[in-house]
């Protein structure tokens, strides 16, 4: 055998004393260099920003697109299956085929776009189906998975690139994908927090198409890039393909851009300015809108039914007409009759005018005029001064209620939520000035606490305490939940007057969870309660049919009764003569409400245990149907 060569020999690496010593640890031999993931440091926070973006857009449209189904749907019915839509988005992106990043940008970003006009198209014929759950499930397929999914597919095409590059097996892809769910739902009381906190000046529709313009316009830009990148290379045929790469990198992205104004001022939204700047009649039916405002409960709109040119007086209509209301979201907070339906008992008396002077007629709703007979309770035993009485509204609405008791010289303060909704009671609703200490336009748990921490630092009840207090919190078919509990009834009951009335509004069916449990609550923390309805007294099914219930309540432990009523309890208003003149027949046994429930403590709401909203769901979504069965459907598309 010849022997080796000696270059071979040499090019050896002569053994070294260390080649003695054992192999170093697998942990030294697993571990990259320093430099190595140095270099890989600025990838990975280059990568994971884009994710966090795009996640964080996910979320804002997902919110912006909520607030512009609520007119049409109201907030539960829009809610109720919304996370199973945006898991079925998230899933369908991660594993779904989906074009490369850049063109999956632009389908995104025209997606977000188009929500203004492609939620209101969608959300207006599905509406047409009569079912509220259906109809939103509908139009969350249409117009919110399209989007969830091209955005969770942008997100797998970003951490595809960054497993691409790393050397190490990456958990990304399992942890950043599951996460969008979670996240585009769980940050929506963020987004709802910021807009409340802050005044941006630009409309849901606004952020939309800017949102949707800047996607695009950064796929344009990559056209660019792109060719940039791949300039000076041969084509097919061995040519120069500079001229080809001139036209993509210029041509191509100076008229996407050019013409993307033009795009997105299309895809305005096709629902009124808003604020309105002056008021809109509508082209084919008896509809005006005076005031659309976006506000913190919805917006807020302000509309007349126009009387009819062919009805005739004493008739049926189809829908009532000749009255002015109040709208937030998909909910009538209040109404006044108006033109040749306004009447009264007493011929000569002043009307009640709006802030230009126009007359306003009786309320559209008994409810209201049904909370008004807190001030029917018998006070001969009872602490509570005629002609000194003082009054706390919990709930705004139109403020028919409010200005009763205001014109009455009652001493009256109103907690509203809403500022629109105040705004609007002032200026097209006849309410008067209360006087800037008897308005709080803030949430009411906040304000009842703080006016509790004043009276019990005072040492014991003040001035500040209440011998009325009207509590009407009712909107889209629900009630606030933590308005109901019993902290929140303790709470006021350290501002009441001992011997004074809380009336409760609720709107619900009499054998629903949510009537067993504010019964139960109230009757817990007050002692005593009586119930009364505002339908018909002869209405057939009463316990079965969707009604609204006042509770009048009192911390005392005296008899609770009505004195009978008088002609100045009408305030010339034929509707206060109806309601206060049957009012003993309008009474309700707890006993209907109750039902067989032996246990009421397990009914009772705290701030620990509340399954109202929970327990709301059926209410509301009955609630929708009767609103759609009492107004049509020009009512609810205008705004």
């Amino acid at each position: 055998m010849p022997p080796q060569p000696r270059k071979k020999r040499a090019a050896a690496a002569p053994k070294s004393r260390a080649d003695n010593f054992a192999p170093a640890p697998a942990a030294h031999v697993d571990n990259p260099p320093k430099a190595e993931n140095e270099h890989k440091s600025p990838l990975y926070i280059l990568l994971v920003f884009p994710i966090l973006l795009v996640i964080a857009s996910l979320s804002l449209v997902t919110f912006l697109y909520l607030r512009a189904l609520d007119p049409l749907y109201g907030s539960i019915a829009t809610n109720i299956h919304l996370d199973k839509v945006v898991w079925a988005g998230t899933i369908a992106g991660a594993f779904g085929p989906v074009p490369s990043p850049w063109p999956t940008l632009a389908i995104f970003g025209g997606l977000i776009a188009a929500i203004p006009v492609s939620s209101y198209w969608t959300a207006l014929h599905t509406g047409r189906l009569g079912s509220p759950v259906s109809g939103a499930i509908l139009t969350h397929a249409a117009v919110l998975f399209p989007v969830v999914y091209f955005g969770v597919s942008l997100v797998k095409r970003i951490v595809v690139i960054f497993e691409g590059h790393s050397s190490e097996n990456s958990m990304a892809r399992f942890t950043i994908l599951p996460a969008c769910a979670t996240s585009i739902i769980g940050l929506q009381a963020i987004w709802g927090g910021l807009l409340k906190a802050y005044s941006f000046g630009y409309s849901d529709g606004d952020i939309l198409r800017t949102l949707g313009g800047v996607g695009v316009a950064l796929y344009a830009c990559s056209l660019a890039f792109l060719s940039a990148s791949s300039s000076g290379k041969k084509d097919g045929n061995g040519e120069d393909s500079s001229n080809s790469m001139f036209s993509r990198q210029l041509i191509i992205p100076g008229v996407v851009i050019s013409l993307l104004p033009i795009v997105l001022r299309r895809l305005e939204s096709p629902v009124l300015p808003q604020p309105l700047t002056e008021p809109y009649t509508h082209p084919s039916f008896p509809l005006r809108i005076l005031s659309s405002v976006p506000s913190v409960t919805g917006i807020v709109v302000v509309g007349e039914s126009l009387p009819s040119d062919t009805w005739v007086p004493g008739t049926p209509e189809a829908y009532p007409t000749s009255l002015r209301y109040l709208r937030a979201s998909h909910s009538i907070l209040g109404g006044v009759w108006m033109g040749d339906k306004i009447s009264t008992r007493t011929k000569g008396a002043a009307p009640l005018l709006d802030s230009e002077g126009t007359p306003l007629g009786d309320s559209i709703y008994s409810a209201f005029v049904l909370q008004e007979a807190v001030r029917l309770v018998d006070t001969n035993d009872r602490a509570i001064q005629s002609g000194k009485e003082r009054a706390l509204f919990i709930g705004l609405g139109a403020g028919v209620a409010v200005t009763s008791f205001a014109r009455r010289d009652i001493d009256t303060t109103v907690i509203e939520i809403d500022p629109a909704v105040y705004n609007a009671s002032r200026q097209y609703f006849g309410l008067p000035d209360l006087g800037d200490d008897k308005v709080f336009l803030d949430d009411a748990r906040t304000v009842i606490s703080e006016k509790r921490r004043t009276a019990l630092h005072d040492g014991g009840p003040t001035a500040d305490t209440y011998d009325y207090v009207v509590h009407d919190c009712f909107s889209g078919g629900g009630v606030p939940a933590h308005l109901f509990t019993t902290q929140f009834w303790e709470d006021l009951k350290v501002i009441m007057n001992p011997d004074g009335v809380v009336a409760v509004n609720f709107a619900g069916s009499l054998s629903s969870n949510p009537a067993k449990a504010i019964l139960f609550t109230l009757q817990k923390s007050f002692g005593q309660c009586r119930i009364y309805h505002d339908s018909p007294p002869d209405q057939d099914d009463l316990a079965n049919s969707f009604v609204n219930l006042v509770f009048f309540c009192s911390p005392s432990t005296k008899p609770l009764s009505f004195r009978s009523p008088s002609e100045a309890d009408y305030a010339g208003s034929h509707l206060r003569a109806l309601i206060f003149d049957s009012l003993q027949d309008r009474e309700i046994d707890p006993k209907l409400i109750r039902g067989d429930v032996k246990d009421g403590e397990s009914w009772v709401l705290n701030d620990t245990n509340n399954r109202l909203t929970d327990w709301q769901q059926t209410g509301a979504l009955e609630h929708w149907n009767v609103m759609r069965g009492i107004l049509p459907e020009p009512f609810w598309a205008t705004y």
